[in-house]
């Protein structure tokens, strides 16, 4: 599968993700917003990023330099919505960088900050 394929396919799986039946509504800490948290949270994991949630809820998806002082690469967007939101606003930025890393990852022996 194509990466542009597998974002498509993720914002889908994102998107039927809600707090709302009918309607697309992940709002800051409901039940809804946790499990979609998970689900990318595993997707950063595959594509080799070090995944934690901050006391706000914020996913962090990073990837740190292994050098003394090096870095850490972060990319994202936001994953809740408002409510009757669209799939694609946030989350398409967040997939779309889990996305990069994952190729960059498959095809550079290591990354410039590192």
């Amino acid at each position: 599968m194509k990466l542009a394929q597998l974002v498509m396919q993720r914002c889908d799986e994102l998107g039927a993700i809600s707090d709302e039946r009918g309607c697309l509504t992940r709002t800051f800490a409901s039940p809804a917003m946790r499990r979609a948290n998970k689900l990318v949270g595993s997707w950063m994991r595959e594509a080799g990023l070090q995944v934690r949630e901050d006391a706000a809820f914020n996913l962090i998806g990073g990837l740190p330099g292994t050098g003394r002082g090096a870095k850490t690469l972060l990319l994202g967007s936001h994953l809740d919505t408002v409510r009757d939101a669209g799939k694609y606003d946030g989350p398409l930025g967040v997939l779309v960088a889990i996305a990069a890393v994952q190729w960059l990852r498959s095809r550079l022996r290591c990354f410039p900050h590192q």
